[in-house]
């Protein structure tokens, strides 16, 4: 029996502020799926003033704390290959702040979202927050989408090397989905995307959220399988025993777009394939 080699590539722990588990757990528990790869990236610290609370992301003071962990799990299961990466929040404006901290930290894996918008007094507002759910009365969804896609364009052409975007629809996560047509919008975004050598993720934590489906929507997926980019799979786990959770959906959809092989990124740099048959 065909047995497929299982990865993930996006996942948290309790040092993303708004998760729990250990960098150990989440290892612990790809090891107990069977997993060759798992890949970590928490939230790239956020400054004071988008953050405060310290919730989104993770405190500055823990980045040098999250290298040891990742050497410590690394020691206990060197089996598996463990990736160091981080998650990026593009933000308005956002891009020098960011590259201050990727040209001094040695991440394996830079992966790439946006999860907020600015307001006219240029205050964060994280759009796909159930607690600030009212923003999208005030805004309205087409507004909000429009704002969401010109920010996923700006970041994946900006200067940081992005290896992988993630949960590239994010704004439906509430159930708001695109009031408009969106199959223009979705061609650019692959085309921006083939362009500029990134990968993509297939992110099974949607099938949780109030839309109660995968990331990307299917034609969002066509559109990157028939622009070429190669796409990743991902848990997006925020706490251990989510990690590896409804793989076996996500290559479905990834199978019925097109794909026959999923794409795996590696520590170096590099990237590999699995295939999906």
């Amino acid at each position: 029996m065909f047995r497929m080699e299982k990865t993930d590539s996006h996942t948290h722990t309790w040092l993303s502020g708004h998760g729990d588990g250990t960098v150990i757990e989440v290892a612990q528990t790809a090891v107990s799926q069977g997993m060759t790869m798992v890949a970590l990236t928490d939230h790239l610290p956020l400054p004071r003033e988008v953050d405060p609370d310290g919730v989104f992301a993770m405190d500055p003071l823990n980045m040098d704390e999250y290298f040891y962990l990742l050497e410590e799990a690394r020691l206990e299961y060197p089996s598996l290959e463990i990736i160091g990466g981080i998650e990026i929040d593009w933000r308005w404006g956002a891009e020098d702040y960011i590259l201050s901290w990727v040209e001094r930290y040695p991440f394996e894996l830079l992966t790439g979202s946006v999860h907020m918008l600015t307001s006219e007094q240029g205050e964060p507002w994280e759009f796909d927050h159930p607690d600030y759910a009212k923003g999208w009365e005030e805004r309205g969804e087409e507004a909000v989408w429009m704002d969401y896609l010109e920010l996923w364009k700006q970041a994946i052409t900006s200067k940081v090397p992005f290896d992988l975007m993630t949960h590239p629809d994010l704004p439906k996560k509430l159930n708001h989905k695109p009031p408009f047509d969106p199959t223009e919008y979705y061609h650019a975004m692959a085309e921006l995307a083939a362009a500029s050598g990134v990968m993509v993720e297939m992110n099974t934590s949607g099938l949780y959220k109030p839309v109660g489906e995968l990331y990307p929507a299917p034609a969002l997926l066509q559109a990157f399988y028939e622009a070429g980019v190669p796409c990743a799979i991902s848990s997006d786990a925020h706490t251990p025993h989510h990690v590896g959770r409804n793989f076996e959906e996500g290559y479905a959809a990834l199978r019925a777009a097109g794909y026959s092989h999923l794409t795996v990124p590696t520590r170096t740099g590099d990237r590999r394939q699995i295939p999906l048959d």
